[in-house]
């Protein structure tokens, strides 16, 4: 099943805002490198903001950020709990959880719908620990 991320507004108009200013210069600027450079940079903010979000399948959590990537095994995870670290991660919101996985790994996301993806999760790994505020300081 997929997961989007959640988008918050302030990060869209971030994005978008970027995306317009640039796509004005190539406009303004007559040059091939110019568009050269600004095409790969439209390119990337679009590649992350359309391409962000988790897919849960065969035991796994699959994490996708525009290019970047990474696995989350499912029977690994210990704990979740909600975080709003600003700390860079393949999440379009501050509204964030954070996965402990493995011995000393975690993961960062923002999973739109939060309690399908944790009751999902649950199913696949009943020892996985849930801390009262996940849920609870997700908002929409």
């Amino acid at each position: 099943m997929y997961f989007p991320s959640k988008k918050d507004t302030w990060l869209a108009i971030i994005v978008w805002g970027l995306t317009f200013l640039i796509g004005w210069q190539m406009i303004i600027y007559n040059s091939v490198i110019g568009y050269i450079i600004s095409s790969l940079i439209i390119g990337m903010l679009l590649w992350l903001w359309f391409g962000t979000g988790y897919k849960i399948e065969e035991g796994r959590i699959k994490i996708k950020y525009g290019p970047f990537s990474s696995i989350v095994k499912i029977d690994q995870i210990t704990r979740m709990k909600a975080t709003k670290s600003p700390l860079s991660a393949p999440a379009l919101s501050i509204d964030r959880i954070e996965i402990l996985h493995g011995k000393y790994n975690s993961a960062i996301i923002s999973p739109k719908d939060v309690d399908n993806f944790i009751k999902i999760l649950l199913t696949k790994n009943q020892d996985i620990q849930i801390e009262n505020d996940l849920i609870n300081n997700q908002s929409d």
